[in-house]
């Protein structure tokens, strides 16, 4: 097209010029013919040089292209945009390369954090089986009277071991978002019932009392992944204090469905939050639990678009479980 309309002016100005040298020369003669050589010589100058500017132009453009190409490094906030018959490929090839470049921060990121699980992983499992071999040393050593206790002890090791690897097969699962997420609609006192005295029989030495406080209502969960996800917050809040004493409170609003952990230790600060959110980490190292539970349960309801919220009170802390409606 643009070929084309240089043409037409080529043939536009070689006309008119050849009508101004007519004019002044009407008599057809060898200085008629002069006129229009130098006229054509002229414009055939004039658009070289326009068509070498333009092709430099676009030789710039193109160089500019390539440059993009091999440049991970852009600043997207600092690029000039221009609007010229390249700006959608250079916006396209700015996207790729920032996509690019994320895919490569988080592909070093992953990395590091899959070295981190693997050394906690390792560490999980290097106890339990250290103290098993122990024991293995001690039965053969010792007699009859100690052999008991040992064994107990042995098993001790081995069902730690054995929960630990369905712990670590429950995150597998939903880390590789190969899961779909289930959606039923239940009752929250009836889940929330049958839950409480699951957790009561889980410490039942304690003889422990869980109230349940606020009007039932129904909302829609992956039933067996949020019950995991609560169990394991309302463990760790039996576990924040001697006295064992929790509180279980329901919240509907018109934009969500909340059910609250609510424990009455000393809580979190924003830097001990932001660990206990951290797979494998235990604010008690003495602790016979793995650091997991939290970070399950955050990654339960994230899956099912709701949140789990921190809030820290005066006199009590508590966990939310939000679903949004």
């Amino acid at each position: 097209m643009n070929k084309n309309k240089n043409i037409l002016l080529v043939l536009i100005l070689n006309l008119l010029m050849s009508l101004f040298v007519i004019y002044f020369n009407p008599r057809f003669d060898i200085l008629t013919l002069i006129g229009f050589l130098f006229i054509n010589i002229i414009l055939f100058v004039f658009f070289t040089k326009i068509e070498k500017k333009k092709e430099q132009a676009l030789e710039d453009k193109i160089n500019n292209i390539f440059s993009l190409l091999y440049s991970l490094d852009i600043d997207s906030d600092n690029y000039e945009l221009i609007d010229d018959e390249f700006g959608k490929l250079r916006d396209e090839i700015i996207k790729i390369i920032l996509e690019n470049k994320r895919m490569a921060e988080n592909a070093e990121k992953n990395k590091e954090t899959l070295r981190e699980y693997t050394e906690d992983i390792a560490h999980q499992i290097k106890t339990p089986l250290t103290g098993s071999l122990l024991l293995l040393d001690l039965l053969e050593d010792e007699d009859d009277n100690l052999s008991e206790e040992y064994l107990q002890r042995l098993r001790d090791n081995l069902l730690r071991l054995h929960n630990l690897s369905d712990i670590l097969l429950k995150l597998a699962a939903l880390d590789s978002g190969t899961i779909e997420m289930a959606r039923d609609r239940i009752s929250a006192r009836d889940f929330l019932d049958e839950l409480i005295r699951d957790v009561k029989d889980y410490f039942i030495k304690y003889n422990i009392e869980i109230p349940l406080y606020g009007e039932d209502f129904s909302f829609v969960c992956d039933e067996k992944w949020t019950y995991e996800a609560l169990f394991n917050v309302m463990k760790n809040g039996i576990e924040a204090r001697e006295d064992r004493h929790i509180e279980i409170h329901l919240k509907e609003t018109n934009l969500y469905k909340s059910i609250f952990v609510e424990d009455f230790s000393e809580g979190l600060d924003s830097d001990m939050l932001e660990k206990v959110f951290r797979r494998f980490y235990k604010l008690d190292p003495n602790s016979k639990g793995y650091g997991i539970g939290l970070p399950m349960a955050k990654s339960v309801m994230e899956r099912q678009n709701g949140e789990l919220i921190y809030h820290k009170g005066k006199k009590s802390n508590a966990f939310e479980l939000r679903f949004y409606n």
